[in-house]
């Protein structure tokens, strides 16, 4: 598979928003109630907020053991990917979410989820050809009984916002919140639309991602939102902002935890409405295979995963929004930056924490110096990032020369 730049025209928007007929839902982690979960989005007013609230919202059809930092597998069902879009997987230490608990964000995936495509896959509401993406549950979250969510905010047609839910079993982890009330609040938009929407024809840049988060290397980025009650719309994640008690884990039957993840300490980051990017790990991954049960075929789609550290693998070309010149700031412990519209070089620190420079446009990507890139957030911080080898930053763009990835057939499902 080789990857281009993606165009988006307006016959292709009138398209994607008259077709309606099969939407996603995942499959893995396997879903509450999944024989009453249907494919359709949020209800716009909100009133099905969190987790499509109906009869049986809450059944337990399988509970998803999560051990911490164990690679856990995020896969779809259905056809109307909606030119992809911006994913976030979040948990609340609630068994049963209300429009009281407090969503936090463990993953986000900035464009091509859940698949990376111009217009939909297809109109078969049971198809399996989105992309499958990986995550993991970080280390020193509460050990428990929780509920995970995954979030998903489509590129083109009507402004909505997805929302399917999952039980999961938390171990291998701490006896304390730390790590859970140090990650970002899980972002909400567009219920209702009227009062904050996002733009079409955008992957939504997340104001605050955290730690770990990816972007394909197809996007059109952005931030812009549309609406005077965007302000209370995106506190929703945040529900009450009252963190439940971790209970213990309860052992399942037939269910057994791998061997080598012992418990995670409790981070001691601050944390703020920037996005907090890990200073370790793979620059770039591949997001891997893994669906419960079967023994369907799985497209390996390549990711460049916003986690800092040693690069291991690329893929062909990242063209994201046009450069963006970091805001020169003076101060100690400041950062040297190259700025993509010079040769010059400047220093940046400003307001910026943790190694992060100072830059005028969220949702761009900056160049720092020669081997380092970083994404604009909400509050003009982006924080260096290594580039992956045979790749350049210029321009606001990352680039690698020429390079095609075939397909991958996995049969059976992924053990650790």
């Amino acid at each position: 598979m080789q990857f281009t730049n993606a165009i988006f025209g307006a016959a292709l928007c009138g398209m994607l928003a008259s077709s309606v007929a099969a939407h996603m839902v995942i499959t893995s982690p396997v879903p509450f109630g999944q024989s009453s979960l249907t494919n359709s989005p949020l209800i716009n007013d909100g009133s099905d907020f969190p987790c499509k609230q109906r009869s049986g919202v809450y059944d337990v059809t399988l509970m998803n053991q999560m051990p911490v930092g164990v690679p856990q597998s995020l896969a779809f069902k259905g056809g109307a990917t909606h030119g992809g879009g911006s994913c976030q997987v979040s948990v609340t230490l609630d068994k049963e979410p209300t429009q009281h608990s407090q969503w936090k964000v463990v993953h986000s995936i900035v464009g091509g989820c859940p698949a990376n495509t111009t217009g939909n896959l297809s109109e078969d509401a049971d198809g399996t050809g989105a992309s499958v993406f990986e995550f993991s549950i970080p280390k020193g979250m509460p050990n428990g009984q929780y509920s995970l969510a995954w979030t998903w905010f489509n590129k083109i047609g009507n402004r909505e916002m997805y929302m399917n839910c999952a039980p999961i079993t938390v171990s291998g982890g701490a006896n304390n919140n730390d790590v859970f009330n140090a990650l970002p609040d899980m972002f909400v938009i567009n219920i209702p639309s009227e009062q904050c929407a996002s733009v079409e024809g955008e992957d939504f840049v997340f104001p605050s991602p955290g730690d770990s988060a990816e972007t394909p290397f197809k996007t059109a980025l952005g931030s812009k939102t549309i609406g005077s009650g965007c302000a209370s719309v995106m506190a929703k994640g945040a529900g009450s902002g009252a963190a439940g008690t971790p209970a213990p884990a309860s052992p399942t039957s037939g269910a057994s935890s791998p061997s080598g993840y012992a418990a995670g300490s409790a981070s001691t980051e601050a944390t703020s409405a920037a996005p907090q990017m890990s200073t370790s790990g793979s620059a770039y991954s591949q997001a891997s295979a893994g669906p419960a049960g079967g023994s369907a075929a799985v497209t390996i789609t390549t990711m460049a995963t916003v986690t800092g550290g040693a690069p291991t693998a690329a893929a062909s070309s990242y063209a994201p929004p046009p450069a963006d010149a970091p805001a020169p700031a003076a101060g100690s412990g400041s950062s040297s930056v190259s700025s993509p519209s010079s040769n010059t070089t400047t220093t940046s620190s400003g307001s910026c924490s943790n190694g992060a420079v100072s830059c005028s446009k969220p949702g761009c990507v900056v160049c720092i110096g020669s081997n380092q890139f970083g994404l604009c957030d909400i509050n003009n911080c982006a924080v260096p990032q290594a580039l992956a080898d045979g790749t350049s930053c210029s321009g606001g763009v990352v680039a690698k020369r020429h390079m095609t990835h075939g397909r991958r057939r996995l049969a059976g499902r992924r053990s650790f």
